[in-house]
């Protein structure tokens, strides 16, 4: 098998959504010929907050070797900054010195990789290529987006073929705020050190069409669209026959996602129905402000609501399979931000509410598989949620036509195809 170097910060055990893209890649790219090795950091601390992703973790090197891929974990010593506040989170004093640290950070690391608290990740990658001569590409998958540098010093050193892979754009952002005064400058800084270092990249990869060509424009490479996918076997649990209805939003919520015409509708079939109706947020208490949103909203309705902090992911698709039906909450007018979460759901077959409707890859793939139920308007999301209801109550379920083949095609397993397909194109 060719042997391919994947450097990424984010790695089971880590339990953030970020690592399961990777993992899908080490777990299925050896059934096309391609062995990976992967480098990330140490994830011996369990992530429970933000903050827990920031502290010092790992002494040495560990290796974890098997027939499908290979694993070097590196220890993680937190930056100056998070070391401080750390032994200090309580001290509001300490907030503006805070900002200023990570300002200095965030401008440093383009210049010396000293700056940068996970660069041993670049090093011990550099002498896998020098020690390996059967290492012949190299992915690089982001964020944190400074990891490209790496991508870049490596392929000045050595020539080797990179891919830079975008979980998320990064200066092509459109949900992140208009910058202003110096945040505009650094904004400025650091478009200029995405381009020149992805120049030498051979290929970008995305998760929609839109990503793609928006990044594909800004940096002048070549793109292609490896979507995040689902594992195969999430529809496998037993499913809901209870007399409660059940509606879960599993994971993150962005200031851009629009929840409130959602709950609102959700109060008011609560107050108009006769069955028991209850919504679940996994996950969701992993954010405090966007829980305290989300309950502030929901005041009166307590007995209705579950918020978990992070659980294990077992536990999140016993929570979802037994529900009635799935929330999906596009960003706005925003398009091609599918969320890792539509994959999973597909992987459960199960009814997808959406609102608003993006008009984007989140349509078209939920209307593809046939599990979309795609609301315009309040109206929508109120009618919609009142016919399941009913459904559920006079046990006359509709049926969803939903394609196995297409819900097939959004595998984790199949996604890694079209990028062992991208491999044996680069490699020709």
């Amino acid at each position: 098998m060719k042997k391919v170097l994947i450097i990424s910060y984010f790695f089971p055990p880590c339990n953030l959504t970020a690592s399961q893209r990777i993992k899908g890649w080490a777990d299925y790219l050896s059934e096309f010929g391609y062995y990976p090795i992967i480098v990330t950091r140490n994830w011996d601390i369990p992530i429970t907050s933000p903050e827990d992703a920031s502290i010092s973790t790992g002494t040495e090197i560990k290796h974890i070797k098997n027939d499908t891929h290979e694993v070097y974990y590196l220890p993680y010593k937190a930056s100056l900054r998070d070391r401080i506040f750390e032994k200090n989170k309580d001290k509001k004093s300490l907030q503006r010195l805070s900002k200023i640290f990570t300002l200095k950070n965030l401008i440093l690391e383009n210049y010396s990789n000293s700056a940068i608290p996970y660069s041993n990740m670049y090093t011990h990658a550099r002498r896998l290529i020098q020690d390996d001569s059967e290492i012949k590409m190299l992915v690089v998958s982001a964020k944190p987006f400074n990891q490209f540098k790496f991508g870049f010093l490596l392929h000045q050193e050595f020539g080797i073929k990179w891919i830079a892979d975008y979980r998320d754009d990064w200066n092509t952002s459109e949900l992140e705020d208009k910058q202003v005064g110096i945040m505009k400058y650094l904004a400025k800084m650091q478009s200029n050190f995405e381009k020149k270092w992805i120049a030498t990249a051979s290929c970008i990869t995305s998760i929609s069409g839109i990503y793609v060509k928006r990044i594909s424009t800004f940096v002048g490479v070549k793109g292609e669209v490896i979507l995040n996918g689902f594992d195969g076997l999430a529809n496998e649990l037993p499913t809901n026959n209870d007399k409660i209805f059940r509606i879960t939003y599993n994971g993150s919520l962005y200031p851009s996602q629009s929840i409130e015409p959602i709950l609102k509708m959700i109060k008011r079939v609560i107050d108009q129905s006769s069955m028991e109706i209850h919504l679940y947020f996994p996950g969701l208490g992993f954010d405090k402000t966007q829980e305290n949103r989300v309950r502030n909203l929901m005041l009166g309705y307590e007995k209705n609501i579950h918020i978990t902090n992070r659980v294990a992911k077992e536990d999140v698709i016993r929570i979802q399979n037994k529900s009635d039906v799935l929330l999906m909450i596009a960003h706005g007018t925003v398009k091609g931000v599918p969320s890792s979460k539509m994959y999973e759901y597909i992987g459960l077959k199960k009814p997808i509410l959406v609102y608003p409707n993006d008009h984007d890859i989140v349509e078209e793939t939920l209307n593809d598989t046939g599990l979309g139920i795609i609301c315009e308007n309040e109206e929508d999301i109120f009618n919609n949620l009142q016919k399941l209801i009913l459904e559920k109550q006079t046990g006359e379920k509709t049926k969803f036509e939903f394609d196995e083949d297409k819900i097939n095609f959004y595998s984790r397993k199949n996604q890694t195809a079209v990028l062992a397909k991208l491999f044996d194109e680069l490699l020709v």
